[in-house]
């Protein structure tokens, strides 16, 4: 049975952690992106919203009866009373919430909150409202938010104060615009994904602590510079720390490689995808060579010392040499980055996570389940918002990383590498 702990943790959301965990729900979220009900990752933010107005509507009315709270007035006529389990409906669900209690001062009992009522009533704030709701977080209109859902609930716009649009716009805004300032990742892995027609450049990172986010969505013809670059940046502004050194995981796409070392600097280290190198030298060669190749690449890639792994990855190009020239110039190029994270001293358990690309391809996955019914993308931005969708979906699924707990090793590693400043500058 549920504790009353965990109740009042999901109703109310009184720690900043339970708001932070419901935020999650939004780690992409981009201001400059049109959203639209499609489905349940993005339905479900309308829903938090619609919930997050609500409590604001419910406390300003209790603000109206019995003044603002901690402040003394001995004119009252009516007190709060604590809170006691209550629901709103939203789009025909029932969404729960701390219904608050107020008491006459005169002893006569427990007063009537019409406000509640208005809330409880089916119909009103259906899937007409949920879109409006939406459209307006997507445009960062967040006042038009506000308005929408209260009209929703049908509350009339001359029963609620201004404080309750300032304040409840603020708690929206910090819903949908989740920064990442003071979040320690150290580790950063870029992907693109060909997704009808059109390439999805997704990034996702991970922190100290084993955690990941999906942090930002580009959509373009492909992988290139200006792409990748603008999706960088838009993490930089959101309060990613540029100025640390992180580790990135990415293929072999030379305009993600560039965007990097623009956005970074000397601060980025590269990792190149081991899955992407091995599939693009198999390319080139016959499939009666894939079982060794695998062998001797696993071999490289396994070891704990960073000389004998190049070593071992020089003897491999030099094998491929002889069977195909090509297949060995495609391993030689970008070589010595496959070993970064043997270079770092990555334990094994996190190389798994480290080394490649894979948990983004996981995500995607869920992303074509959610889209494989689609047959006609009519605008380009459907495209995007499907796939944002689906990857929101993928992140409540989450778990830490395998082998989290050597994560603050590595740290320590990438402490080691910080860029030295010197002491005059810092004077400065």
């Amino acid at each position: 049975m549920r504790s009353r702990r965990t109740y009042r943790k999901k109703v109310f959301g009184a720690s900043p952690a339970d708001r932070l965990a419901a935020r999650r729900v939004l780690a992409a979220l981009d201001g400059k992106s049109v959203y639209e009900m499609l489905q349940e990752g993005l339905h479900s933010v309308a829903m938090e919203i619609g919930r997050l107005v609500a409590i604001g509507l419910l406390d300003d009315e209790v603000t109206k009866l019995c003044g603002e709270r901690y402040l003394h007035n001995g004119s009252r006529t009516m007190v709060r009373h604590g809170h006691r389990r209550g629901w709103a409906e939203v789009a025909g669900q029932k969404v729960p919430l701390g219904r608050p209690r107020v008491r006459h001062t005169d002893g006569s009992g427990e007063a009537r909150l019409p406000v509640y009522g208005l809330l409880q009533q089916a119909g009103n704030f259906d899937e007409a409202v949920l879109r409006r709701v939406v459209h307006g977080v997507s445009t960062r209109s967040y006042e038009q938010v506000i308005e929408d859902a209260r009209e929703g609930f049908g509350v009339k716009r001359a029963s609620v104060s201004r404080r309750f649009v300032r304040v409840t716009g603020e708690q929206i805004r910090r819903f949908c615009e989740r920064r990442w300032d003071g979040v320690p990742f150290v580790a950063i892995i870029i992907d693109g994904k060909s997704f009808a027609g059109e390439m999805m450049v997704t990034a996702l990172g991970i922190t100290a602590s084993g955690e990941k986010h999906i942090l930002g969505l580009r959509q373009g013809a492909s992988e290139n510079a200006q792409v990748c670059k603008e999706l960088l940046e838009s993490l930089r502004e959101r309060g990613v720390a540029t100025g640390v050194p992180t580790l990135f995981v990415l293929d072999g796409a030379k305009a993600l490689h560039a965007a990097v070392r623009s956005v970074w600097g000397d601060c980025a280290i590269i990792q190149r995808c081991q899955v992407h190198k091995k599939r693009n030298v198999r390319s080139h060669l016959d499939k009666k060579y894939w079982a060794e190749l695998d062998r001797r690449l696993a071999e490289a890639w396994g070891e704990r010392d960073y000389e004998r792994a190049l070593e071992l990855m020089k003897q491999t190009a030099a094998w491929l040499a002889r069977i195909n020239p090509d297949a060995a110039a495609s391993l030689r190029e970008g070589m010595a980055e496959t070993l970064t994270v043997v270079r770092l001293g990555v334990a094994p358990a996190l190389r798994k996570t480290l080394s490649n690309t894979n948990v983004i391809e996981s995500a995607f996955s869920v992303t074509e389940q959610v889209t494989k019914r689609v047959k006609h993308w009519r605008a380009g931005n459907m495209r995007w918002r499907w796939c944002l969708a689906g990857l929101l979906h993928a992140e409540q699924h989450f778990h830490r990383v395998a082998g989290y707990r050597r994560i603050a090793a590595l740290v320590k590693v990438l402490d080691a590498l910080s860029p030295k400043v010197d002491s005059t500058e810092k004077v400065a």
